[in-house]
């Protein structure tokens, strides 16, 4: 592969932490969401993709209150409009339940719910489970070697990575750092510029069930994320959201 270098819930759940991913997807539409919790903050992303017609993307960020109901405020984009909009979902076990009520336009152009306590919850969205192998564990180590080779080549001697990673359904996604494993700087003035920024890589497992790294990039910001991406549109959309 190319190298590319660009510059570019509440403590009484379980959930806190975590990046949790939800999907129904029927023949008439797809609903995604991705909420990452940390404490009572709630961080997400939303798509809502209708066959032939226009879907919408957008952020969430609000608050993670008791009995799991999230506060939230939608923001989005449709047909090339912005448009942001309050809305409430509640956690409830494995699912995401999206609810749906009046809304009305304030001056600022917030569409707020009229009556948050007449909220009905109409959508139910189901948990998708990812992988994310642990430092030390055989899974994670399979991945780390086949990330290593071709690393340790450009940067001009072995290196380790820390960081993260997901997996799933044969696919998975390292996104972190690299370091000389001697802590010397390579020779290589652009290897070394390189390891002071993020470091994303994408895998597959080829038929024989190995590991293999498709792309990898450092980058600065999300370019290397918009370029794998770019380069591989069929990757499951829980590990490039």
């Amino acid at each position: 592969m190319k190298r590319t270098l660009l510059f570019l819930l509440a403590p009484a759940l379980s959930f806190a932490g975590e990046t949790l991913f939800f999907e129904l997807a029927t023949p008439e539409e797809t609903t995604r969401v991705s909420l990452s919790i940390e404490g009572d903050a709630v961080n997400g992303i939303q798509t809502w993709e209708v066959p032939d017609a226009h879907g919408t993307i957008g952020s969430l960020e609000g608050m993670l209150g008791e009995g799991g109901i999230l506060r939230l405020r939608h923001d989005y984009t449709i047909e090339g409009s912005d448009q942001s909009e309050e809305v409430i979902y509640r956690l409830e076990g494995d699912t995401l339940l999206l609810g749906e009520g009046e809304l009305v336009e304030t001056k600022g152009g917030l569409l707020k719910l009229k009556d948050p306590s007449a909220v009905e919850f109409t959508k139910t969205l189901a948990r998708v489970e990812v992988e994310e192998p642990k430092p030390g564990s055989p899974a994670r180590g399979e991945i780390m070697d086949a990330m290593g080779g071709p690393i340790s080549a450009y940067v001009g001697k072995v290196v380790e990575f820390t960081g993260g990673v997901s997996a799933y359904e044969g696919w998975a996604l390292f996104s972190g750092n690299v370091a000389p494993g001697d802590g010397k700087a390579p020779d290589d003035a652009e290897a070394a510029f390189a390891l002071d920024l993020d470091f994303l890589a994408l895998l597959k497992k080829d038929p024989e069930g190995r590991w293999q790294m498709l792309y990898w990039g450092f980058s600065g910001d999300i370019g290397a994320r918009e370029e794998a991406l770019a380069k591989f549109p069929q990757v499951p959309w829980v590990l490039l959201p």
